[in-house]
């Protein structure tokens, strides 16, 4: 039997993505529903991805732009104000 769904609050950091041929990096937060941190965190990404394609690159060869997880709680789903949705804040680096 699987483990249950947790509410995971999620931030991470991502760099040396190439947007319009400028090197960007980004901040990722929000919250997902996940059986464990890690499944989390990848949960974020694929929500990420969907609105911002550039993700992709991350998963090209090397070498390639990063992404970080840097913080990653379980939290109250009645706390939780938007479960299953992200914000990616894309920064010049």
């Amino acid at each position: 039997m699987g483990q249950s769904m947790k509410v995971w609050q999620v931030y991470g950091e991502g760099e040396a993505f190439v947007i319009d041929g400028k090197k960007m990096a980004f901040e990722l937060s929000g919250c997902v529903e996940a059986e464990d941190a890690i499944t989390a965190f990848s949960r974020a990404c694929e929500l990420a991805v969907r609105d911002h394609p550039a993700l992709a690159q991350a998963a090209g060869p090397f070498p390639r732009p990063v992404v970080n997880p840097l913080e990653i709680q379980e939290v109250d789903a009645g706390l939780a104000v938007e479960v299953g949705k992200v914000q990616l804040d894309w920064l010049e680096s």
